[in-house]
């Protein structure tokens, strides 16, 4: 039985407190004796968050510093409250730390003591020059490539809980995890929020929002996995109870908020295609009936309530019977991959994995979504208050290039720049011309749809022990706030030196494309973890 990708989306308000005094009104000093008292232990279950209570007797704001052998910051508390309870993030693994809070005239100076990570993280960083890259902590999920390809029924012993299968992490330039959390089932994309709560993706089929305590905040989930797929191989409800019905199939790839606080998503739905005048997938020719049943990506957009306000049907944008361009309708070979594994399970073997869209953003005014749907090469340019086509980018779309090559091949993450250029993380299955070593990079575009010409303005590609970088598949380039390029070369398959993950930070000039100042490789090919996306966080508490 597939394993479900686990949803996560919670929050939680950083510099807020709980608050036990509703009449009290936000002060800014305190007086001298305020009755200040404080406790701090790790978080249940968890080796690296503390969990800090402050009480007094007086509404204080106070100013909380951790202390670390390595590395002391302060948590900022904006509001005053007679009762707060904050985590303490950022910590290492078996470290001790002082946390002291201090209110008018009072001090309490507390010890913690970090644990064990309870999982390996095969990373080793091969380049970390902190002084150039931009600050904060490297944050992404960990899916296990191993399960992705072949779950299988994973055996148990009696009453033996399985494992978490879905693992997120953040560590600092050293490589070192300073922040986790794990989940049922398997995470996606990842986002941290401005408030300091974390966005997920779970199981391609819901999203959380929650804070650094793990506390999921918010919850949504589509139809069939509040339905015919509530309950895991485990016996388990896969999404939480609390979580909010969006009349969807599916939330995959991507999950977003955007500026007004509607989320933004992508689902899937299965159509059948008639017409074809012979077989695209191999089959037989007496045995083919002329039609497909194709998983179609559809964009959407729905409230924090559930609602939805928009929806974009991929399949208004492509002929697959009647375009040449449009027939890559075979699809992947593996039952147990998003998103083949979601209609199989309720009987649908038939259907197959058509444009596998994964990625969409709005574009720089907010009136378009572009959206990029990897089986086709193809980006799309979709008008978001009349669902109109403006413009197709790719190999087959309607931009003239000086070498197909520069084109994006199976691409991921679109992300549009101040400078109204478009950064993506172009993995380059079938690039052109046939007959030349594969490679994957992160490439930056400059288009101009009245013209009908792109010009590429800038590319990088990794390097590994001197090779071109190749990933097949998932991948993230994004542009960091000191300017440098964040590249998630998420999905290398079959190396003889078992790496099967590489995360580097380029300052993005010179002769070669990049500078290195990071680099970082996931080397267990056992478990063969791969990551989906990367993101750099500046701080945990804004």
């Amino acid at each position: 039985m597939r394993r479900f990708l686990s949803v996560a989306a919670v929050a939680l308000i950083l510099a807020g407190a709980c608050s036990s005094d509703d009449d009290a009104s936000p002060t800014t000093e305190a007086s001298g004796d305020v009755g200040l008292a404080a406790e701090v232990e790790l978080d249940d279950g968890h080796a690296l968050v503390g969990r800090l209570t402050v009480d007094a007797d007086e509404a204080v704001a106070p100013e909380i510093e951790v202390i670390g052998s390595e590395r002391s910051f302060e948590i900022p508390v904006e509001e005053a409250a007679t009762s707060h309870e904050l985590p303490v993030a950022g910590l290492r693994a078996e470290q001790d730390y002082r946390v002291v809070v201090r209110a008018g005239d009072e001090e309490v100076d507390l010890d913690l003591q970090t644990g064990k990570l309870p999982f390996e993280l095969p990373l080793s960083v091969e380049t970390a020059d902190a002084e150039r890259m931009s600050d904060g902590f490297t944050m992404f999920n960990l899916l296990r490539g191993g399960d992705l390809l072949d779950p299988g029924d994973p055996e148990l012993a009696e009453g033996e809980e399985p494992p978490p299968a879905g693992l997120l992490v953040a560590v600092d330039a050293d490589g070192e995890v300073v922040w986790y959390h794990q989940t049922p089932h398997p995470i996606g994309d990842v986002r941290p929020l401005s408030d300091g709560r974390i966005l997920h993706e779970y199981n391609d089929t819901g999203a959380r929002i929650i804070d650094l305590l793990g506390e999921t905040q918010q919850e949504w989930a589509g139809e069939i996995v509040l339905g015919p797929l509530e309950i895991d191989e485990h016996g388990r409800r896969v999404a939480g109870d609390d979580a909010v019905e969006v009349a969807v199939d599916s939330m995959h790839h991507e999950v977003a908020r955007l500026p007004d606080g509607n989320m933004l998503t992508i689902s899937t739905e299965v159509r059948t295609y008639d017409g074809f005048d012979e077989p695209l997938c191999d089959e037989a020719a007496g045995e083919f009936d002329g039609s497909y049943e194709l998983i179609v990506d559809v964009i959407v957009e729905y409230t924090p309530d559930g609602e939805i306000v928009a929806e974009y049907p991929l399949a208004d944008y492509f002929d697959p019977v009647n375009e040449a361009r449009d027939q890559n309708v075979c699809g992947l070979p593996f039952a147990d991959v998003f998103p083949n594994w979601l209609y199989a399970f309720q009987g649908n073997d038939d259907a197959r994995d058509w444009t596998h869209a994964n990625g969409v953003v709005p574009s720089p005014d907010g009136e378009a979504l572009t959206v990029s749907v990897r089986h086709l090469s193809a980006v799309l340019q979709i008008d978001r208050e009349t669902g109109e086509l403006l413009w197709r980018f790719g190999p087959d779309g309607d931009f003239e290039i000086d070498d197909p090559a520069d084109f994006s091949y199976y691409q991921h993450a679109p992300e549009w720049q101040d400078d109204g250029t478009l950064l993506l993380y172009d993995n380059g299955n079938n690039r052109p011309p046939a007959d030349e070593p594969d490679y994957s990079r992160a490439a930056r575009y400059r288009l101009d749809p009245e013209a009908g010409t792109v010009e590429q303005v800038w590319s990088y590609t990794s390097q590994v022990d001197g090779e071109p970088a190749f990933a097949p598949f998932v991948g993230d380039a994004d542009m960091l706030e000191n300017g440098n390029v964040l590249i998630t070369n998420g999905g290398y398959q079959g190396r003889d030196d078992g790496i099967t993950a590489q995360l580097v930070e380029v300052v993005p000039d010179g002769a070669e494309g990049g500078d290195v100042v990071f680099e970082a490789r996931l080397d267990d090919p056992e478990v063969g973890y791969i990551v989906y996306r990367a993101e750099r966080v500046p701080t945990f508490y804004p």
